[in-house]
């Protein structure tokens, strides 16, 4: 699995809880292809989310140069402040 050129190898924990909510590694290199910024973070560090129905999934990458390692996955649910956010482009 790619990303921006990139291999993309996750961590166990990582892994972990992609499968809690039901997804892999395809699944978490789509949203970080397709998805969209959800908040900025360090220079090196990019989430992107997706958002299903009345969730929101993101994941979480750290750029290594040679390639991106995924360190986090997860799920919320859209609460009223958030939707209002969006819908005014954040």
């Amino acid at each position: 699995m790619e990303y921006d050129g990139k291999p993309v190898l996750p961590t166990k924990n990582a892994m972990d809880e992609l499968s809690d909510i039901d997804l892999d590694l395809y699944d978490a290199v789509c949203i970080l292809n397709d998805g969209f910024e959800i908040r900025k973070r360090s220079r090196n560090v990019i989430e992107r989310c997706m958002q299903t129905g009345n969730k929101v999934i993101n994941v979480v990458v750290v750029d290594l140069g040679s390639h991106y390692k995924l360190i986090h996955a997860g799920e919320f649910t859209l609460s009223r402040k958030f939707k209002r956010m969006m819908k005014d482009g954040i």
